[in-house]
């Protein structure tokens, strides 16, 4: 017995493949863009020795070609964690953005989804 259809259905989920690389990379992007700019707000500032908050600039992010955004919270998310502490402004920062980090990952693969059956 033939199976009619199979041909279309693959090239589907092919083009849904590479649609959820590209709408997840961006929400990926704009997530960690977010978490950066969230944890220079909540980075405590007077504990540092030139106590003018220095520290916020080397709060970084780092797009990847693969998608993914690799955050750098500076070498004071060391000294104040030490083993492993509370990270005053790296878990704040983290849970305050998850309900939108979600629905943005949400909404990204339903628009890949929506735009691979469609067409």
């Amino acid at each position: 017995m033939a199976v009619t259809g199979a041909g279309k259905t693959r090239l589907k989920l092919k083009k849904l493949e590479r649609l959820v690389e590209k709408y997840t990379g961006e929400a990926n992007r704009r997530n960690g863009e977010d978490i950066v700019r969230l944890a220079k707000v909540l980075i405590p500032v007077g504990e540092d020795v030139e106590d003018d908050g220095h520290e916020r600039a080397k709060i970084t992010g780092t797009a990847n070609a693969d998608g993914s955004y690799l955050i750098d919270f500076g070498p004071k998310s060391k000294v104040i964690e030490g083993d492993r502490g509370p990270r005053p402004f790296v878990n704040p920062a983290l849970s305050a953005s998850r309900k939108r980090r979600k629905g943005r990952a949400r909404r990204a693969i339903n628009k890949a989804a929506k735009e691979a059956s469609s067409g």
